[in-house]
């Protein structure tokens, strides 16, 4: 056994501390000094690893935080069939993104197959892109384009920075110049297989936002039975922003105004018809002709048979006076 001096014998326990953190020490002959085993040796490396990995993943807190805070839009431009601006819009639902910008001509959305997830989403309406871009430059976001070109970088890397605007080509002819232009970087999806040259627009959506959403931690939504809840609650109160209809809107709107006002007089004359032949009094007809005003306007097959009923009370009525 060899002599410790006092100063290895305070540098030892500085480094050991208590003797139950470390996994124990055994006493040396001379002096009562204790010498670390090879547990306690194998201990303080391994303190020392933590202590590195401390340091090192200090750094990359601040980075953690961002993916956390890190929000996700879509900016949708000339994607043209509707039953697929209908699936983007649920899969964004059921990934977390949090307002879809619209450009140009689909100011009039259609959203055929969003399975009633259009209510929890937030659209905001564009007349040009060069606009939407603005708006997401001055929101502080980036954003990628998902399109197979040479600068861009697999979906699977997880290439994202924080605030994140996905934009998708056309389902024929992808990305047109002017979108190309408007994209900061670009991503795309792998494929192993080797019949198709390229996903539909909706599935390659899905499995970005999803990518997205793992990367940045987003919380999972609950499930109850073989189903995720849906929360009422966060249905959006005023879903389109900045909506301006077209003409065709506009006329289509005065067209149904028109519809149900014919229908609600059309109403209106059968009830007063059906009180001049009534047999009842006066106040328990008016009481009938005010709840009937009151009620929604009616289809026109809903009319006609109205109209067959009444017909048949005034020919039972006549005969009966008769």
């Amino acid at each position: 056994m060899m002599d410790v001096t006092a100063s290895d014998e305070d540098n030892m326990k500085s480094r050991i501390g208590d003797e139950s953190a470390v996994g124990g020490t055994r006493s040396m002959a001379q002096g009562g000094v204790e010498q670390p085993t090879l547990r306690t040796a194998n201990a303080i490396k391994l303190q020392d690893q933590k202590k590195t990995h401390t340091d090192d993943s200090d750094g990359d807190t601040s980075h953690h935080n961002q993916k956390k805070k890190a929000e996700m839009v879509i900016l949708i431009y000339d994607v043209a069939k509707k039953k697929n601006i209908g699936t983007i819009i649920r899969s964004a639902v059921a990934f977390g993104v949090s307002k879809i910008l619209v450009v140009g001509q689909k100011r009039n959305l259609k959203t055929f197959g969003h399975q009633r997830t259009r209510n929890f989403m937030q659209f905001i309406y564009f007349e040009k892109l060069e606009e939407a871009v603005k708006h997401l430059k001055d929101s502080n976001f980036e954003i990628l384009g998902c399109e197979i070109c040479d600068s861009a970088k697999s979906v699977v890397s997880h290439p994202f920075r924080g605030n994140t605007a996905f934009m998708f080509g056309n389902e024929g002819s992808g990305m047109n110049a002017k979108a190309l232009k408007a994209c900061d970087r670009f991503i795309y999806i792998p494929q192993h297989g080797h019949g198709t040259a390229s996903l539909n627009v909706s599935v390659a959506a899905s499995i970005i936002l999803h990518h997205f959403a793992v990367w940045a931690c987003y919380h999972e939504t609950g499930r109850e039975g073989y189903k995720f809840v849906v929360d009422e609650a966060k249905k959006v109160a005023e879903p389109h922003k900045n909506f301006r209809p077209t003409e065709k809107d506009l006329h289509r709107q005065r067209r149904i105004q028109a519809r149900e006002a014919k229908l609600r007089e059309e109403q209106r004359e059968q009830h007063q018809q059906y009180q001049t032949s009534s047999t009842g009094g006066p106040s328990s007809s008016s009481s009938h002709s005010d709840e009937a005003v009151a009620q929604p306007p009616m289809k026109k097959r809903q009319v006609c048979e109205t109209a067959v009923a009444v017909a048949t009370v005034i020919s039972s009525s006549s005969n009966a006076m008769k």
